[in-house]
């Protein structure tokens, strides 16, 4: 056997192993009543320490790299530059001030904000549960003026108030033990998750520390995997995304906060109850875009409605601060903090939300701009490059001539927004 037969049979033979592997695989979790969605749940509980932790050194490494270029600036203008030493300094000075800074902002915070939602979820709980019985009359009074002004649909009333009754004591009191139990479980999962916090914050020192060091490893992996040019396509493409989530996670923390502040001093102002509760549900749906405003001043208009001491009043008051605190947010605050890293139009934020939403849940409602707007640019180089490969470059003058982009000075691979087209490269110019 020549060396090229070697070869053919040992690719065949890592092939059929492979496929035997699959099967195998395939056949085990079938015959075990474990699904796929359950192996990955599980490893994903695994590793969710590094997940957390990695999501940590993410958002911190911003304010790192900040730290990092201001201190090697003030070591090269006291002495002759010694780089490795001098980085490996700047690096670890870098990593310590990054975790005091953010422990000062979100200890301060949370010292000044967790006693007040305490308080405000405490004085909610108790109202709620004095006003039930007020509550129960108050709709037996609607609905007994309602059956008396509508005869006719007295009827289906009653029969709507029999199903509700028969639901409850043939559906929700059956399951009241088991869903104590569900309780009991999510109250040890939360402490699981807290733990898991603990451990992901000791983990993202260590990323956040060695982070270059994985970027030149990762490179030279993609360097090592694909031909220079498509690994110069897909390093410049991760540099992309990595502007697209970094700017917009990060900006979008700092403006929810900004936004949650600004709700509690109003909230405060305007004499309505649960301030800090209110802020906090208002603060934290503003994180998701366009949507996010709605989502947290609906539960907050029904909390307020829920207070006793003039809730309509106070309900029209809420009404208007939450739109004119969104227009400031919108014009004012999001556009510098976030800046021009998202540039979308309406319509793809919310297909972006809504797509990423329906398929991932919270989580995409978090992210769904971002991925939306890195699937938009990848789907754009394609497109360009097929038309330039193929000798289409008319098609594609045309098209930029027509939607104004070859007017505009050319911006850098990595700066391009989501929704702007860049002006087309030579057919042979290669991407930086």
């Amino acid at each position: 056997m020549n060396k090229e037969q070697f070869k053919k049979g040992l690719s065949i033979s890592l092939i059929i192993f492979l496929g035997l592997a699959l099967a195998i695989t395939y056949f085990f979790l079938l015959y075990s009543n474990a699904s796929i969605g359950a192996v990955v749940g599980e490893v994903f509980v695994v590793l969710r320490p590094f997940i957390i932790g990695a999501i940590i050194a993410y958002i911190l490494k911003s304010t790192c790299n900040g730290y990092e270029k201001l201190f090697l600036n003030i070591l090269a203008k006291k002495k002759a530059p010694d780089h490795k030493k001098d980085a490996s300094k700047a690096n670890v000075i870098a990593v310590i001030l990054t975790y005091l800074t953010w422990t000062i902002l979100v200890g301060g915070l949370l010292l000044i904000a967790v006693p007040q939602i305490v308080e405000s979820i405490t004085v909610f709980i108790h109202d709620l549960v004095d006003n039930i019985p007020m509550y129960i009359e108050t709709v037996n009074t609607w609905v007994v003026d309602f059956k008396a002004q509508y005869p006719d649909v007295a009827p289906y009333v009653d029969e709507a108030g029999d199903a509700v009754i028969g639901w409850l004591n043939n559906d929700l009191v059956p399951q009241l033990p088991e869903i104590g139990s569900t309780i009991v479980l999510g109250v040890f999962e939360v402490f699981n998750v807290l733990k898991d916090f603990v451990i992901g914050i000791i983990i993202s020192v260590f990323m956040l520390s060695g982070r270059k060091v994985f970027a030149r490893k990762i490179t030279l992996l993609i360097k090592a995997l694909f031909k220079e040019k498509q690994a110069n396509a897909i390093l410049t493409e991760a540099r992309f995304a990595d502007k697209m989530f970094g700017g917009f996670l990060e900006g979008k923390i700092i403006d929810s906060t900004i936004v949650g502040t600004i709700y509690f001093i109003a909230l405060i102002i305007m004499d309505i109850r649960y301030a800090a509760l209110l802020a906090l549900i208002c603060g934290v749906t503003n994180i998701i875009p366009f949507f996010g405003p709605f989502i947290g001043a609906i539960p907050s208009g029904l909390i307020i409605l829920m207070s006793n001491e003039d809730p309509l009043p106070k309900l029209l008051s809420f009404i208007v601060f939450v739109c004119i605190a969104q227009f400031i947010d919108g014009y004012f605050i999001d556009p510098h903090i976030v800046g021009s890293n998202i540039k979308m139009s309406p319509f793809s934020v919310i297909f972006a939300v809504l797509l990423f939403g329906g398929l991932w849940g919270f989580g995409g409602l978090l992210i769904g701009v971002p991925t939306f707007a890195v699937i938009y640019d990848i789907v754009r180089r394609i497109v360009f490059h097929h038309l330039q490969k193929s000798g289409k470059q008319d098609i594609l003058k045309k098209y930029l001539d027509e939607t104004g982009r070859l007017k505009k000075k050319p911006k850098p691979e990595n700066a391009a927004p989501a929704d702007a087209e860049p002006v087309a490269e030579p057919q042979n110019t290669p991407e930086k």
